[in-house]
């Protein structure tokens, strides 16, 4: 089977309609869909019913959150790939999915562009290269990624988070352990209009992912690099030559930072970083 669709609900009859309306008439049909309702007292459940025919699997019980929700639906999945429709998102064309699967993804994680609410996509869609500086800052809509079975077979959503555990997913994976990506250029859904995002909450997962990773002087460095003062943003791009041609970081006995911790083809020796207060660049050379 290629793919499994995992739709998560939780009191949004109106929205799971909108996103089964969008699936029941697709004209790729090598897939199978799981639905995981999280007791929903709205008439989601009566909804869920009335199509079960449509569903592999379907549960109405409560949960833990949404990726909680998520891993349940994960663990009774067949397909080769994994999508996560939620309710209120919808598929944007009948024939999108078979135009996904019509370029044979074999990649870890294969993604598209969302429309935003409106069946739009803003400021050129997604990036077709996921490098450090933009996953460490940003990330890629969740319901456009097409994920590979194997990704999960390394472990499941990390349900300690309750905003961040798909972006901690996409970076441990791409960043960290160098996973294959491609980006295809298909305007894959539109997503519900109205939804909530709690800026500080994500601020706050997102660090403490970023200390699971690093260490503290890791951190300041990529903080220190990544957005120096603005009278020295000209510099910044020898840094950022130095990170993605040679990846070279200052290392010493009591700090060795990890090879995954950057993306692919990465040395390790002595570092050229800029002092923002002089302007000077500063070589610092290993320990002996």
């Amino acid at each position: 089977m290629k793919l499994s669709i995992v739709t998560v609900n939780l009191n949004n009859r109106d929205g799971l309609q909108k996103t089964i309306d969008s699936v029941i008439c697709q004209t790729f049909h090598d897939l199978e869909w799981i639905v995981i309702d999280g007791g929903s007292t709205d008439g989601s459940r009566e909804l869920i019913e009335q199509y079960s025919d449509h569903f592999a699997y379907w549960v109405s019980e409560p949960d833990k959150g949404i990726y909680n929700a998520m891993n349940k639906g994960i663990r009774v999945t067949h397909g080769d790939y994994l999508l996560f429709l939620n309710s209120g998102d919808w598929l944007y064309k009948d024939n999108v999915l078979e135009s996904v699967f019509l370029n044979n993804p074999t990649e870890d994680f294969v993604y598209c562009d969302d429309g935003g609410s409106k069946g739009v996509i803003a400021d050129g869609g997604s990036p077709s290269v996921i490098d450090f500086r933009f996953l460490y800052t940003y990330t890629i809509c969740h319901q456009t990624i097409f994920h590979n079975r194997r990704v999960f077979d390394a472990g499941l959503y990390d349900e300690r988070y309750k905003i961040v555990a798909d972006w901690k997913l996409l970076y441990q994976h791409i960043i960290k352990n160098n996973a294959t990506y491609r980006k295809l250029n298909i305007l894959l859904c539109v997503l519900q209009e109205g939804t909530s995002y709690d800026e500080s909450r994500t601020e706050i997962e997102r660090k403490s992912v970023l200390n699971e990773f690093y260490s503290h002087y890791e951190l300041e460095f990529i903080e220190k690099n990544l957005y120096p003062p603005k009278t020295h943003r000209y510099k910044l791009l020898s840094i950022i030559k130095n990170w993605f041609k040679k990846k070279i970081i200052a290392r010493n006995k009591y700090n060795n930072i990890p090879r995954e911790a950057w993306k692919s083809n990465i040395e390790f020796s002595n570092a050229n970083y800029v002092d923002w207060n002089t302007g000077d660049e500063i070589i610092i050379a290993p320990r002996k």
